[in-house]
């Protein structure tokens, strides 16, 4: 029993694989922390080598700049690893279990929705109704931005079984008044005035919580006053086997937001968070500056002095967009939200905010919308830097063996990094998976030029998996043009040529140094084509421009969200009544031989 809190709060044992992989923390920690010195000590080296040079040429500056630009971003995940080492309990978070039966805290489960089928948004109402937690202390109060009377009428009829669940609704908004964020500050102001919970869950449309969700949540909580935040791992039912586009993002929660969660940072960013009610009215609610309000509401409860973490057990299971326009437009999406943080801070927007925060808030969305934009220049440019020769200025052979000795070094290490952080995640992560979806930054871009030029609506819905968007709709397309829509529409052209341009330029430049009887071909080779950093970024760059390649030569198949009925033998009534226990069975399983989850039902990210 914890004596401060008066609640019974169990330790479960830790998952084996996570015990298992902390044999790689100081490793990591001391790779991190050279790679990072070695990389200060080269870039030195390197811009005076440049400078004092006579030759200087604007190829010899622009690799330099490449170089830098991907060195940046990974310097961001080594910086990260070294302070989170730092902190003196730096092991994976603690499974707790609330066993208390009497004198818990009050919840609302909140479900904001909009416009998604309603048998999607009732298995998640049934889910989070039929919670291991007493009917009396929370509330699930459905959040209608869509005006469906019959989404209201089938609550009203299930009132009767769950009388602590409750239909609202601000009328069909369809994207407006703030969207989800405003949604949800209806709920903690209009709904809660009069009755406010002492904590709040926030589950999106169809993502389905098992029965211990509030249970695994709420110790985390409890046991640390000063937090304001718990996010919690998405894990999803209908991933396709290989995860050929990265949805599931296991880099973000199992290197970067785990890192985070460790100094009290992890960021909020997706469906299955439960904040404390009285921290969030103090900050100001929802952001409703930006589509990313999870991510905003972080940032914002951090420059407060709030704590925010991350548990990583899969207490909930959502669905990733089932084709290739509906992942690029969600990620588009976010990148949208990233570009409107940096904007609102330089507006009158957010008067509560001080100056420090909103340049902290600004600084954050300006480095994740430039990661994207050095990305799309350096894999451009890097056919050019190929076949102009020479990317290092031709200076005396000291200054060229030290450049190439340290610049071996850095990426050595650089590689190093990103095979022991796998190994530390229990290779749920791979190496370099921090440029996960950087094929598609062209895209990114694009999308936030013509969202500020042309529009500062969003136009239709943003429901990513589920089948009434019009993304993710089957349209019977001969093959042809399917391929031929894929190609052009979503932009997978730039892809292949810049795919096409990099092989041809490595070919055609190997072929036009390596010439017979040149006393100067190793001093030719080494600074230029077999630079190791242009050999690192060229690399990088087929790498990431494959992935949609791959995907639209070989398509992968999602699960149907009703094939597990169909494997039970079950009417798709009973499984509604029997896939909580489905669905624990999975947790369990997952959380002893941390496999990947190949749930079939239905939620979203």
């Amino acid at each position: 029993m914890d004596s401060e809190h008066k609640f019974e709060i169990e330790e479960l044992p830790a998952d084996q694989r996570a015990l298992a992989s902390q044999k790689y923390r100081k490793p990591l920690f001391y790779v991190a922390q050279s790679v990072v010195w070695i990389g200060y000590l080269y870039f030195l080296i390197r811009t005076l080598a440049l400078l004092s040079s006579p030759q200087r040429t604007w190829q010899m500056w622009t690799m330099l700049g490449v170089e830098l630009t991907f060195a940046h971003l990974a310097r961001k995940e080594h910086l990260r690893s070294v302070t989170a080492s730092n902190v003196a309990e730096s092991g994976p978070r603690k499974r707790l279990r609330l066993k208390s039966t009497e004198n818990l805290p009050r919840v609302d489960v909140l479900l904001p929705c909009c416009g998604e089928p309603v048998d999607v948004i009732m298995d998640t109402v049934r889910a989070a109704c039929t919670m291991d937690y007493p009917v009396t202390k929370f509330r699930v109060r459905l959040l209608d931005d869509g005006g469906s009377a019959l989404l209201k009428k089938t609550v009203s009829d299930l009132q009767v079984q769950w009388p602590h669940l409750s239909y609202h609704s601000r009328g069909r908004q369809s994207g407006q008044v703030f969207a989800k964020s405003g949604n949800l500050n209806y709920a903690l102001t209009t709904l809660q005035n009069d009755d406010p919970p002492e904590f709040c869950a926030v589950l999106d449309a169809d993502s389905i919580p098992n029965r211990e969700f509030l249970r695994a949540i709420l110790p985390h909580l409890l046991l640390n006053p000063d937090s304001a935040l718990v996010s919690t791992r998405q894990f999803f039912s209908n991933l396709p086997e290989g995860d050929q586009l990265s949805q599931a993002r296991c880099h973000f929660y199992t290197c970067q937001n785990a890192e985070l969660d460790i100094l009290g940072r992890a960021i909020d960013a997706g469906s299955g968070a439960v904040f404390r009610r009285e921290s969030i009215v103090q900050v100001g609610m929802y952001p409703t500056f930006s589509f990313s309000e999870d991510w905003q509401l972080s940032l914002v409860l951090q420059g407060m002095s709030h704590r925010t973490m991350q548990v990583q057990e899969p207490l909930q299971f959502g669905l990733v967009p089932t084709s290739l326009t509906g992942h690029i437009a969600q990620r588009s999406r976010w990148n949208i939200g990233h570009a409107q943080q940096v904007v609102a801070m330089f507006s009158s927007k957010v008067p509560h905010l001080s100056k420090s925060l909103r340049m902290k808030i600004a600084w954050n969305g300006a480095g994740i919308v430039g990661g994207e934009l050095g990305c799309l220049l350096a894999f451009a440019v890097i056919p050019v830097l190929l076949l102009s020769g020479s990317v290092i200025p031709n200076v005396s052979p000291f200054w060229i063996n030290l450049q190439l000795l340290l610049a071996g070094i850095h990426i050595s290490l650089t590689w190093l990094y990103e095979y022991i952080q796998a190994a530390h995640t229990g290779f749920e992560s791979a190496p370099f998976a921090h440029l996960e979806n950087k094929w598609q930054a062209g895209g990114n871009i694009y999308s936030i030029l013509k969202f500020y030029l042309l529009t500062s609506k969003p136009k239709g819905s943003f429901i990513t998996g589920s089948t009434a968007n019009s993304w993710n709709r089957t349209i019977r397309l001969s093959s042809y043009m399917k391929f031929y829509k894929e190609l052009l529409q979503n932009g997978i052209l730039c892809n292949v040529v810049t795919l096409i341009m990099t092989l041809g330029a490595i070919f055609y430049s190997t072929a036009t140094i390596l010439t017979p009887n040149d006393q100067d071909a190793a001093t030719k080779i080494f600074t230029s084509i077999a630079w190791p950093p242009l050999l690192h970024i060229c690399y990088l760059s087929v790498s990431s421009n494959w992935v949609p390649v791959a995907y639209l030569l070989s398509p992968p198949q999602y699960p149907d969200r009703n094939s597990q009925a169909s494997q039970d033998e079950l009417p798709k009534k009973e499984l509604h009544q029997n896939k909580w226990s489905i669905l624990d069975k999975a947790g369990r399983d997952m959380a002893q031989f941390g496999s990947r989850l190949d749930l079939v039902d239905e939620a979203e990210l």
